[in-house]
């Protein structure tokens, strides 16, 4: 029996409601919540829910036009973010945005793939330090 855990594939949608198509995944769907964030018009910004071991992040549009990188965006877990970036980064890969530790824990790198969908790695590495005035639930 093979113990190691197998490395997660996460999409971000973005959505006009995290509350509602949060709630039609828990009410409807029988997903569990992880985690969200509430914004400052007291609505949630950001939210992950989750099913049999599968998650799914959704996000409210970080831009005007409803979309940061395009309608989807693909999180890929890697044993090691740093030593993935190097590897890629040798092969002549683009990268999109560098290695970098965020404030929930996760180190990340992203590359916009073939088709303009940008694909981000990371591991967890740290404990979460949401910054001053961010409501976690």
């Amino acid at each position: 029996m093979n113990t190691k855990s197998t490395p997660a594939v996460m999409p971000l949608r973005y959505v006009a409601s995290v509350d509602a198509v949060r709630a039609y995944y828990i009410d409807q769907l029988g997903f569990a919540h992880m985690m969200g964030m509430v914004g400052k018009d007291g609505q949630l910004d950001f939210a992950i829910v989750t099913r049999a071991g599968a998650m799914l992040m959704l996000s409210r549009p970080q831009t005007p036009d409803g979309l940061t990188h395009g309608p989807l965006e693909i999180f890929v877990e890697v044993e090691d973010v740093d030593a993935y970036h190097a590897e890629l980064s040798g092969k002549g890969v683009a990268i999109a945005q560098a290695p970098e530790t965020q404030w929930w824990g996760d180190r990340s790198f992203s590359v916009v793939d073939a088709a303009g969908h940008t694909i981000w790695f990371w591991k967890t590495v740290a404990e979460m330090q949401p910054p001053p005035g961010v409501t976690l639930i």
